[in-house]
């Protein structure tokens, strides 16, 4: 998929929202302890919006029946605006906070939407399959999100039952003299069987990662033994994920095995237009005149991911006379005239955190 095809899939799911949209972004709690962690998070996050929108119905509804192993990645965003309703999920972990009596607050979910800084890789292997997001340098084993079986069980489940059947053969010139029952393969060798049994688990785990991901990931790492993973790829072609094998020997090798692959394709994009000041570009994004718009990551109000991440157990709110709403709105007006989008890391530019764009006019 394009990345204009992405952007404006995107544009769509919010062209209906109006400027009274309550906005919410919940991280998940970085350390779980039970789930104690995102009950806390949960009460204060509710609380917070009955205080700041008690009328946003879908949005409190969806928390309080929101449990911790329903967090499909590292954060969710809610949006409601009293007619339009939307929640997604965010492979970063989100600043939590809330927005209202605004245009939807989208930079943090288009950031996390555009973002080539994020993968998901999965690590397949005959033993325990694993699953890993890497995300702004960093390395985050989540395999507790994926519901995958070992091979041995795969195997366990298949043997005897699939493909085999006994019968006594003490009838006639059949008969092994002793009456035992004796059992039989269908036509089928030991090879073939371990091939039914290499596909049974391979499809396993491919359901199991397609329950896993978030829905907007497109492209899945593989990582593992060469003949693993060019197997592995084979079952998933047809799937939803864009796969990209890598080949690496046992599993204390992975996770510096994804930061070298990653932080090899993170080189900067050399060219960046000079800043201008935000009224100015509100007003080219207004009249379409803006073509490209350029966004700091370090505005995004992403998390860079590590385990010792701030919990957030109370929510930011911004105001329509806050620098993040003003940035917001420029980003609102630039997709709804159909500009484009680009995010860039200032400190890689040795630039100034500022929004920047290419004009048409």
């Amino acid at each position: 998929m394009s990345d204009h095809t992405s952007l404006e899939t995107f544009r769509q799911a919010f062209a209906d929202f109006s400027d009274k949209t309550v906005s919410v972004y919940v991280p998940r709690p970085a350390i779980e302890i039970g789930g104690e962690k995102w009950r806390i998070l949960r009460k204060n996050v509710i609380d917070e919006v009955k205080d700041h929108a008690p009328q946003a119905d879908f949005i409190l509804e969806r928390l309080e029946n929101f449990e911790l192993p329903d967090f499909r990645a590292n954060g969710i965003a809610l949006f409601d605006d009293g007619k339009n309703r939307r929640m997604a999920h965010l492979n970063a972990r989100p600043v939590a906070s809330i927005t209202t009596g605004q245009p939807p607050f989208i930079l943090p979910l288009l950031a996390d939407f555009q973002s080539r800084e994020t993968h998901w890789v999965l690590f397949i292997t005959r033993g325990e399959p694993k699953l890993f997001l890497y995300s702004g340098g960093h390395v985050k084993d989540m395999s507790d999100r994926l519901d995958a079986p070992k091979y041995r069980s795969v195997e366990a489940r298949r043997h005897v039952h699939d493909d085999v059947f006994f019968h006594s053969v003490s009838r006639g010139s059949a008969s092994n003299g002793d009456g035992e029952s004796a059992y039989h393969a269908l036509g089928t060798g030991q090879d073939e069987e371990r091939d039914k049994t290499d596909r049974a688990f391979y499809e396993d785990v491919a359901n199991a990662a397609d329950l896993a991901l978030p829905p907007q990931v497109k492209t899945l790492h593989i990582i593992g033994e060469e003949g693993t993973v060019g197997h592995f790829a084979k079952v998933m072609e047809h799937g939803r994920f864009d796969i990209e094998q890598h080949h690496v020997g046992g599993p204390n090798e992975v996770e510096t095995h994804i930061q070298e692959v990653f932080g090899e394709q993170s080189a900067a994009d050399d060219y960046l237009p000079e800043g201008k000041n935000l009224p100015d570009l509100q007003d080219a994004a207004k009249s379409g005149q803006l073509g490209t718009l350029y966004l700091p990551i370090e505005h995004a109000m992403l998390e860079t991911m590590h385990e010792q991440a701030d919990e957030h157990v109370k929510l930011r709110a911004f105001d329509g006379e806050s620098e993040q709403t003003a940035e917001n709105l420029t980003a609102v007006l630039a997709l709804e005239n159909g500009a484009e989008i680009h995010w860039y890391g200032a400190e890689e530019h040795d630039a100034l955190p500022e929004m920047r764009a290419d004009l048409r006019w």
